[in-house]
């Protein structure tokens, strides 16, 4: 944040920017890191990545927290697979966090840049609000639960804990495609098991003392995301989602070019 920034101008700047990454967070399962990350990256140009992953993190636990809860009132929640993701996804939580305490901003910044060019190309071909097979199943189905789904759940916890990115954005696809569930139910799975693994990354960077620095601003967006979470939750039951999706898409497109423009030219 800018030095002559005050308090009070952060907290009207970070609280609202915690709405806005609630609200669409939950509104389609993402836990809302994949555009909390690029902005506290160009808001925080002298964090080093560990710090941002932390603060990102943290800010996924609460939104990710207040739409499970949202998302559970609803009975939407496919409890088995979450349950057998989450354990599965938990040791790669942890690694992901150690991991980035090895990283520069130098390298993170286009490396973040790439994920999020391959993101928003794999979103504008098929947005998380697009059906997946026919074949897909009600929660608690027995073909939730599979040997491929807890593989791929741990991978995506290792790297989305080290890029504090949550893992939403991929999870929500893969559950979708892979574990073949429906939009709505892969939407709230994803977010119970982002509790989880969010909740693991954050302890490890809390016994890394890494949230000596930037626990105001973490705060101030935490305070944010809980409020825009359930109406995220609220307004899911009503969109498509599938045109806003593509519009994120390319909004995460061109911040990955951004994203690698500044670190190579």
């Amino acid at each position: 944040m800018p030095p002559d920034l005050s308090e009070l101008g952060e907290f009207f700047i970070l609280v609202p920017l915690g709405f806005i990454v609630g609200l669409y967070g939950t509104l389609v399962g993402a836990g809302g890191g994949s555009v909390l990350v690029p902005a506290l990256l160009f808001l925080y140009p002298r964090y080093t990545p560990a710090s941002i992953t932390a603060s990102s993190l943290a800010v996924v636990f609460f939104n990710a927290y207040s739409g499970t809860i949202a998302y559970v009132r609803m009975g939407r929640v496919d409890y088995r697979a979450a349950l057998v993701f989450s354990v599965a996804g938990l040791p790669g939580a942890v690694l992901g966090v150690l991991l980035v305490h090895d990283l520069r901003r130098e390298l993170f910044d286009p490396l973040f840049g790439v994920l999020l060019l391959l993101i928003g190309a794999v979103l504008v071909v098929s947005p998380l609000g697009t059906r997946g097979a026919k074949d897909a199943v009600a929660p608690g189905g027995s073909r939730s639960v599979s040997l491929l789904g807890s593989i791929g759940s741990a991978y995506i916890a290792l790297v989305s804990g080290m890029l504090g990115i949550g893992g939403g954005v991929i999870h929500v696809p893969f559950l979708i495609r892979v574990v073949k569930q429906p939009p709505h139910v892969a939407t709230a799975t994803s977010h119970f098991v982002l509790t989880f693994l969010a909740l693991a990354a954050v302890v490890t960077h809390l016994a890394l003392r890494e949230y000596r620095t930037g626990l105001s601003h973490t705060m101030y967006l935490a305070v944010g995301v809980m409020m825009g979470a359930p109406l995220g939750a609220a307004l899911s039951a009503k969109m498509k989602g599938s045109v806003l999706v593509r519009l994120l898409a390319v909004a995460l497109c061109l911040v990955g070019l951004r994203l690698l423009a500044r670190s190579f030219l």
